[in-house]
């Protein structure tokens, strides 16, 4: 660990643990507390109600389920917006079973958007029915299906800043791998708390950009529901727009919503 002294408000420790030098469950239960310190802020973010989110039962393997006849799955949660409202002008499914699901997506007419990101999950795919740049207040069918365990985005790498009593108030999380003689990083988690001081997010990004430079990564992926302003502050570019307006929170009396996208920064 060291002190950050360029921080106005107080005096903030940076403490790094990452392979190889780290052991495997110290790894685990750093990424466990960022992630739980992730989950704190995502509560204050809702869903805008043009946007029906289904989640689908990946252990399912009956023939209904999503990875056995994934187009019918969503055709389904589709006739239950409708029942329930509008009928949606716009569905976006997003999956790391690409190399599954595929065929009867674009078997019933979706436009597949592949997502390349070589540290991330593989076959990580879009599949969009509808137009690309929808009417503002289009309804809005959103379907994740993502293995959120696979072992190819386990943690190689947590940082952590901490306050002088040695509370965490913010961290980063992700995973580096090689592909084709380069080094790739995809980041999984990059949060504060809510107390921290305004300069904090983007302190913690600076040492994370630093971090990967110095350990050789030539870009870094990641997804986000509810920062894509932040990331492009920090000088991430948005590779992907899938869902605009999904996620809601009120900033000083405003309602601000916020777009699903996919980011890279070259380093």
């Amino acid at each position: 660990m060291h002190d950050l002294a360029n921080d106005p408000m107080q005096r903030l420790r940076l403490e790094v643990v990452a392979v190889p030098s780290a052991l495997r469950r110290d790894l685990d239960m750093a990424a466990a507390l960022v992630f739980n310190l992730f989950l704190e802020r995502e509560a204050e973010f809702g869903f805008h109600p043009s946007v029906f989110i289904d989640y689908p039962d990946l252990a399912d393997r009956s023939p209904q389920g999503f990875l056995a006849d994934a187009a019918h799955h969503v055709a389904r949660q589709a006739d239950a917006m409708a029942r329930d409202g509008e009928p949606a002008g716009r569905i976006v499914v997003l999956t790391t079973y690409g190399d599954i699901v595929t065929d009867s997506f674009t078997a019933a007419g979706y436009a597949v958007v592949p997502i390349d990101m070589p540290a991330g999950p593989d076959h990580t795919c879009a599949f969009v029915l509808g137009p690309d740049a929808p009417p503002e207040g289009t309804r809005t069918l959103y379907v994740e299906a993502v293995n959120e365990a696979d072992e190819k985005i386990r943690p190689t790498f947590v940082l952590m800043l901490k306050d002088e009593g040695g509370a965490l108030v913010a961290g980063a999380s992700g995973a580096v791998h090689e592909r084709d003689g380069r080094r790739y990083a995809y980041l999984s988690t990059l949060t504060t708390a809510s107390q921290a001081p305004g300069s904090t997010g983007t302190m913690l990004a600076g040492e994370v950009v630093q971090f990967l430079r110095q350990a050789g990564v030539h870009t870094i992926h990641l997804g986000t529901q509810t920062a894509a302003r932040f990331y492009q502050k920090v000088g991430f570019g948005i590779d992907h727009r899938l869902v605009r307006g999904m996620r809601t929170r009120m900033t000083d009396g405003q309602e601000v919503r916020d777009d699903l996208v996919m980011l890279s920064m070259n380093l």
